[in-house]
C-alpha cells in the first residue's frame, strides 16, 4: 500500500510517498546566488525552525556570486530580476563581510570573472599561491597546468541559472536513508561538492546552524561534458527528518556547491582559514530545501527524462 503526500509552501517542498519499507521524498532543486537567496530575496523562511540562526534568516542577502560591475568597482553587482543574464559572473565579498565584519580581504580577488581565480599548484608554499590555468586549446605539448577540454571558464549569469536538479531521500525505518541527487545543465567538466546545511536544537531559542559534508568525505562529484552529475549516498540519518522542537538536529537544505577554483577543501566549503572565503572561490549554485517555509518557486525543473541519472542524448547542450 502506498500513500502519497504533497507538502506545500509557496513553492513545493517535497512529494512524499509512504511504503511498507519506509518512505521516500522528492525535493526539487532551487537555483541560488548565495546562502538561502535568489535574486536578492530569501528562498525559504527559517524563522520558526531556526530562530536566531543569522545565516538562514539574514535581512540582507548573503551573496556568493554576483554580476560583473564596471572596472574599479568595490564589489560586483547584486543579481536581481532586472540583471542582464548575458553579464559575466563575478566574485563578491558579501559572504566575507557578513561573517568577518570589518575584516580585510584581498580586493584584487573581488569583482573579477571566474576565470581569473587561480588554483594551487605543485610547489606552492601558501594557499594564496595560485596559478591561472590556461585553456585546453592553448596548452603546450609539454606538461603544464591547463583547464580540461570543454570547461566554461567564465560563465554568464544566465548560464549559472541553467542548472536543474532533484533530490530523492529514501528513509528506512531504522533511521538511515539513501539520498540520490541529480543535477543537469550545470557547468560542464566542473567540481561540485554536496553539503548538509542544517540546524542544531531546531525550533528552540538555542537553535544553531551547521554545515557538514553530505554523506561524509569525500563529498565531491564532477559534471560530464553536458553539465550532468549523479550521486547516490547511503547515510546514517535522513536529511528529510523532522525539524520539530525536541529533535537534536535537522537539515535546512542540501547544497550543490560549485568550486570555480577547481579544488575542494575537505570538511570546509572553502579555505576560510586562509582568507579564501566562499564568494571568491566557490558558492551555492543549487539548493534542495528540506525544511522551513518556501517563499519562491523553483526557477528550473529537471528536464525529461525526470528520473535520476545522466543521459547525454537528452541534453539541450550540443
Amino acid at each position: 500500500m502506498k500513500l502519497k503526500k504533497i507538502a506545500m509552501g509557496l513553492g513545493c517542498l517535497a512529494v512524499s510517498t509512504m511504503t511498507m519499507a519506509g518512505s521516500y521524498s522528492v525535493f526539487p532543486g532551487y537555483v541560488a546566488h548565495g546562502i538561502n537567496t535568489y535574486n536578492g530575496s530569501p528562498i525559504g523562511d527559517y524563522s520558526v525552525v531556526a530562530p536566531g540562526v543569522g545565516m538562514l534568516n539574514s535581512e540582507t542577502a548573503i551573496l556568493e556570486i554576483g554580476a560583473l560591475a564596471a572596472e574599479g568597482s568595490f564589489d560586483s553587482q547584486q543579481i536581481t530580476p532586472y540583471t542582464d543574464r548575458n553579464t559575466p559572473l563575478a566574485t563578491t565579498r558579501s559572504f566575507f563581510d557578513f561573517f568577518v565584519p570589518g575584516g580585510e580581504i584581498d580586493e584584487t580577488t573581488v569583482n573579477v570573472t571566474l576565470d581569473e581565480i587561480g588554483t594551487n599548484y605543485f610547489g606552492f608554499t601558501a594557499p594564496e599561491d595560485r596559478v591561472v590555468a590556461g585553456n585546453f586549446e592553448d596548452s603546450a605539448s609539454e606538461p603544464s597546468i591547463y583547464r580540461a577540454k570543454g570547461v566554461n571558464e567564465s560563465p554568464t549569469v544566465g548560464e549559472w541559472e541553467d542548472i536543474q536538479g532533484k533530490m530523492t531521500v529514501v528513509e528506512r525505518r531504522n533511521g538511515k536513508s539513501i539520498v540520490r541527487i541529480t543535477i543537469r545543465e550545470a557547468l560542464p567538466n566542473s567540481i561540485y561538492t554536496l553539503w548538509d546545511v542544517g540546524i542544531k536544537n531546531p525550533s528552540t531559542e538555542t537553535a544553531a546552524g551547521y554545515a557538514v559534508p553530505l554523506g561524509g568525505l569525500p563529498n565531491a562529484m564532477i559534471t560530464d561534458n553536458n553539465g550532468c552529475a549523479y550521486k547516490e549516498i547511503e547515510m546514517a540519518y535522513s536529511p528529510a527528518r523532522s525539524c520539530e522542537a525536541g529533535e537534536a538536529s535537522c537539515s535546512a537544505y542540501i547544497s550543490a556547491f560549485y568550486h570555480w577554483d577547481a579544488q575542494v577543501y575537505g570538511g570546509a566549503p572553502a579555505g576560510t582559514w586562509s582568507k579564501l572565503p566562499t564568494g571568491i572561490y566557490a558558492g551555492n549554485q543549487m539548493v534542495f530545501p528540506t525544511s522551513g517555509e518556501l517563499l519562491q518557486e523553483p526557477v528550473t525543473e529537471l528536464s525529461k527524462p525526470s528520473i535520476h541519472g545522466c543521459y547525454p542524448k537528452f541534453s539541450r547542450k550540443k
